[in-house]
């Protein structure tokens, strides 16, 4: 800052002004360059809200009921394609056996009436005295019981229209015992409950 000159006014005495400070002076070489600075740090970014964990559990439970609802879903088509098989298996076992009896029927049954007929011949014969005639006739039984064929058992009692058939009578000593069975004329034979040949009988009768 320059100081004005010092004009002395009338009557005043003259006062030389100070002398003004000299500037230092300057370094005509070039001083060090300031080097910059590191970058300031960046602001951290605003941290947003986390997930709501009771948002999290519910959803999770949430898959894990569709889990099971499809699962429950695979088991019951599972268990119901399992009762068709198990029914249509069971239908053609039921179908194969009835054409199993029915081939029995056919087949096996007109040769087992021929045996049942030998057996006839053959009592008859052990009915003589014939030992080995009653051998045979026990191994031929034997044969057709071995096929599911028996005989029907020699009972007293009423007659059985289901399983005999009448071919005489006999005088009834009492009247009670008229239309009991009186005695066997021939065995009757039968395959489980069916009657392959009746039981042919003489019946008691009061008249």
């Amino acid at each position: 800052m320059t100081t004005p000159p010092f004009v002395p006014q009338p009557g005043e005495p003259h006062v030389p002004p100070p002398p003004e400070p000299a500037e230092p002076p300057q370094d005509p070489r070039p001083g060090p360059v300031a080097e910059p600075g590191p970058d300031p740090a960046p602001a951290p970014p605003a941290t947003a809200p986390g997930p709501d964990p009771f948002a999290v559990v519910a959803d999770a439970v949430d898959g894990m009921r569709d889990e099971l609802a499809a699962l429950g879903d695979q088991f019951r088509r599972r268990l119901l394609n399992d009762r068709e098989a198990r029914r249509s298996l069971d239908g053609l076992l039921t179908e194969l056996d009835h054409t199993r009896k029915a081939a029995e029927g056919r087949i096996v049954q007109p040769l087992l009436y021929d045996l049942v007929l030998l057996v006839d011949r053959v009592e008859r014969q052990a009915a003589q005295g014939d030992a080995f005639a009653g051998s045979v006739a026990a191994e031929l039984l034997a044969l057709l019981e071995k096929y599911g064929m028996t005989r029907i058992p020699v009972t007293r009692g009423p007659f059985n229209p289901d399983m005999q058939e009448a071919v005489g009578a006999i005088a009834a000593l009492s009247p009670e015992q008229s239309g009991e069975i009186a005695e066997v004329v021939r065995h009757g034979y039968r395959m489980d409950e069916r009657v392959v040949r009746p039981q042919q009988v003489r019946v008691y009768n009061d008249r």
